[in-house]
């Protein structure tokens, strides 16, 4: 069941609902998780070195969210490689079902609960990875804007701010963007949006001015968060556990 990751962490009990799931359903669901499934991705559905963990597949987190009951799931498994499984409905409901229960049990019950497990990861590992392959160093600096990061937030928050980049981990920086048009008229100022035809920017008098992006014209976007915005895609739940244990020490 090699379905895509979700590049969100599930934080949000507004966002991620608890859904109702029948225990029968659920039993049987999971007689058959254990018998086709368990191996490559197992048998918590969290995953192994062979395949992903499915808390986080976009489809089986719509599935669950819109009650599909295995509507989408079935024919996905039936045709998706290294997937050939024909399940009937009522199969592929109780599958679901069994996957809507596993997710339901790691969902925060209250705004009270706090996340467990965030700081469970290696230090060692962390550290090499924020100098390393993550390329966190490039930008920060663990005695300058991150010295005493982990006093500042919790194991949580530092989660969501890595990956949601525009919170930044200091103070948040403006994108900037320069177009020049083919008259040879250029017009800069802090990002307000942009789209495929059109650029709004802010100038430092506070100002508005929407340019029209037309044949010819060049777009250059400085965006202090593209890093951040790039590591999502390619970070693992392993390197995040890792970064946040390492950074929870800096106090």
């Amino acid at each position: 069941m090699g379905l895509l990751p979700l590049g969100l962490m599930l934080t949000a009990t507004a966002q991620f609902p608890r859904t109702i799931t029948e225990p029968t359903a659920v039993d049987r669901g999971a007689k058959i998780w254990a018998k086709d499934c368990a191996r490559c991705h197992g048998a918590d559905a969290k995953g192994t070195d062979t395949a992903p963990d499915l808390y986080r597949s976009t489809m089986v987190l719509h599935d669950r969210r819109e009650n599909l009951r295995g509507k989408e799931l079935a024919p996905f498994l039936k045709t998706s490689a290294p997937h050939n499984f024909s399940y009937n409905d009522k199969e592929a409901s109780d599958l679901s079902q069994f996957l809507s229960a596993q997710i339901n049990k790691i969902l925060r019950s209250g705004y009270n609960d706090k996340p467990q497990g965030l700081t469970s990861g290696d230090l060692e590992a962390g550290k090499a990875y924020f100098n390393g392959q993550g390329g966190c160093s490039k930008c920060h600096s663990v005695t300058g804007d991150l010295a005493d990061v982990g006093k500042r937030y919790s194991p949580a928050t530092l989660q969501q701010k890595i990956v949601f980049p525009q919170g930044g981990l200091g103070k948040k920086a403006p994108i900037e963007v320069t177009v020049k048009m083919p008259t040879g008229k250029t017009v800069s100022g802090t990002l307000v949006s942009m789209d495929d035809f059109t650029a709004t920017v802010k100038h430092q008098d506070g100002s508005i001015e929407s340019v029209n992006i037309v044949a010819g014209s060049k777009v250059s976007v400085k965006n202090p968060y593209a890093e951040h915005e790039a590591l999502v895609h390619r970070l693992t739940d392993a390197d995040m556990h890792n970064l946040t244990t390492y950074l929870d020490t800096l106090q």
